[in-house]
């Protein structure tokens, strides 16, 4: 006879609480996230993250899927491709803007956008074969959002989070000679899927992020936007870093950083 699994007795969820409250990066409003909507705007499967999620799905027997955290519609559009429908989900007014213009780009109809968050009650948005959460998992009440990802899926499941790092580089932050808390990666949800009782299978998606600043101010904003405020001493090592990045033929400042993200995938059980 089998003992008890000491694991069931770790509580992750509040392991979890307490990390993403102690992180640099903390919650951001649909406001936020609209001012920086246009910059975001990657849909395109130009994206090397998009192609490796996207290469990791298995589709077969899929009719529908649900995009939570949808943004302009980077994994939303290829799957409604592929698919008879795709539910969108985000808590951005312009992300869902700019999913919409993205649509008629490529002459997608099928898409069915909805304004919803973690903690709204996603009425209107019914059952679907696969449930997608690229980089938007809710930051709190991780039990309680994985389990109201599942309720959406008769198939699987696919999930990206953080696997450790920041969202700056590192030479940044050396840089800066600053110090983060960072959010709390992957490890957590995997934990918590095992207590639920589902292994769920973990791969490695690298990818090279990047944006591009008009100006050293855009620039400052953007990195104060992912690690909380800045002081005047930080600000002007900032300017100085601005002014050494790359640019491109249009004169535009650029940078680069190379992220890892794991990406959780399970099987439903069946009923």
């Amino acid at each position: 006879m089998l003992g008890k699994d000491l694991i069931q007795e770790v509580d992750f969820e509040a392991m979890h609480q307490e990390q993403y409250d102690r992180s640099s990066f903390g919650p951001r409003s649909p406001a936020e996230w609209d001012s920086r909507a246009v910059q975001r705007d990657r849909w395109t499967l130009n994206s090397d993250y998009t192609r490796a999620f996207l290469a990791h799905m298995n589709l077969d027997g899929a009719h529908t899927a649900l995009d939570i955290g949808c943004g302009s519609g980077n994994l939303a559009i290829p799957l409604a491709q592929q698919l008879r429908k795709v539910y969108a989900l985000d808590f951005s007014p312009e992300m869902l803007r700019l999913l919409k213009k993205n649509c008629r780009k490529e002459g997608v109809d099928n898409v069915e956008s909805h304004g919803l968050s973690w903690s709204d009650a996603w009425k209107g948005v019914p059952k679907v074969d696969i449930a997608v959460c690229s980089r938007a998992m809710g930051g709190e009440g991780l039990s309680a959002s994985l389990k109201k990802m599942m309720r959406k899926a008769r198939l699987r499941c696919y999930l990206t989070l953080h696997a450790g790092g920041s969202f700056l580089g590192s030479d940044l932050l050396e840089f800066l000679d600053r110090e983060i808390a960072p959010r709390p990666d992957y490890i957590y949800a995997v934990n918590l899927l095992y207590q639920m009782g589902i292994r769920a299978k973990v791969d490695f998606l690298r990818s090279t992020g990047g944006m591009s600043y008009a100006s050293a101010a855009r620039f400052i904003a953007s990195v104060q936007w992912r690690i909380g405020p800045l002081s005047t001493k930080e600000k002007s090592r900032l300017r100085q870093y601005y002014k050494e990045l790359e640019r491109g033929e249009d004169g535009v400042a650029r940078t680069r950083h190379q992220f890892e993200w794991a990406l959780l995938s399970w099987e439903m059980k069946k009923k």
